[in-house]
């Protein structure tokens, strides 16, 4: 009998200032993560719900929070990170939880480390 190969990680991409979404997608593809872009709120729900992605990422702005309840709402299991616009910090809530951790994020790379640590953390389970 085979074993199935683990699935890479999904990675759905909110509406981010159109340079980070560009250096988010490139960065995340090249290190093999699936990813998926929608601008707006209603189609950020829709996708999360039908895509089950591993992490949504959202800029962290005034719509965030209503962002946040509607993407919880949609993909459950799903880990959600704010983005600040100035890049420096994210917000991460893990799947189920409702208070967020804050995280240095100096680059991208911040959450290429997120998405491995749940692929390490999955593959233990």
């Amino acid at each position: 009998m085979c074993a199935v190969p683990p699935r890479p990680p999904r990675v759905l991409l909110g509406n981010l200032a159109p340079m980070l979404r560009l250096g988010m997608t490139r960065l995340l593809a090249e290190r093999g993560v699936e990813v998926s872009e929608e601008a707006g709120s209603a189609e950020l729900a829709q996708a999360a719900a039908r895509w089950e992605p591993d992490a949504i990422v959202l800029p962290l702005d005034a719509r965030a929070f209503d962002d946040v309840g509607r993407a919880q709402a949609a993909a459950p299991g799903a880990k959600l990170i704010l983005w600040a616009r100035d890049e420096s910090e994210m917000h991460v809530y893990d799947a189920g939880r409702t208070i967020p951790r804050r995280v240095s994020a100096g680059t991208a790379g911040a959450l290429l480390s997120e998405l491995e640590y749940d692929q390490r953390r999955r593959e233990g389970e």
